[in-house]
């Protein structure tokens, strides 16, 4: 259930197994379709063919405790799609660029940055399979500025061809 909220893609195979079942659920009584259900999110549980979508790891509760990662969360939620400068962020939470760098660093694991992209590359693998939208609409949106660093940013995120995945999610 974890993983669902950065969505999850199951095989054909896993797909199939939990087809019929999906189907007989309007049939049956309360008490029957939810053991029903049951069965179903256990099957997609232990499938061990099924690859999580977004990368994006970093969940409001991990700084809820912590009001300047919320600010910066809140913000770069906002307005990803927009450009936003290290400087910028830095100055929401009145820290230098330096100090605030390391300060994302140590609560995310990643630099300002990266931390930005995962964020954008998670709204576009969303964005392409939800929207019917280009490749080069969806990079735009999600705060890319041009279609090469966006395919290299998405490429080295999801460690795979933009391309391979949109035709493997739609075909």
């Amino acid at each position: 259930m974890k993983d669902s909220i950065r969505g999850i893609l199951f095989s054909q195979e896993t797909a199939e197994k939990v087809k019929e079942s999906f189907l007989n659920l309007s049939k049956m009584n309360s008490f029957e379709s939810f053991i029903e259900i049951m069965k179903i999110l256990n099957e997609l549980a232990i499938a061990e063919d099924k690859t999580v979508l977004s990368s994006y790891s970093i969940e409001l509760e991990t700084f809820a405790d912590n009001d300047r990662m919320k600010i910066v969360h809140d913000f770069v939620h906002k307005n990803f799609e927009n450009k936003i400068t290290l400087h910028d962020a830095a100055s929401l939470i009145n820290m230098s660029s330096v100090t605030f760098n390391r300060f994302i660093k140590k609560r995310t694991g990643k630099t300002f940055v990266n931390y930005l992209n995962e964020i954008r590359i998670s709204y576009a693998a969303r964005w392409l399979m939800e929207k019917n939208l280009t490749v080069f609409e969806t990079a735009f949106e999600a705060g890319f500025n041009n279609i090469a660093n966006f395919n290299k940013v998405f490429k080295s995120i999801k460690k795979q061809l933009l391309l391979n995945l949109k035709n493997f999610l739609r075909g």
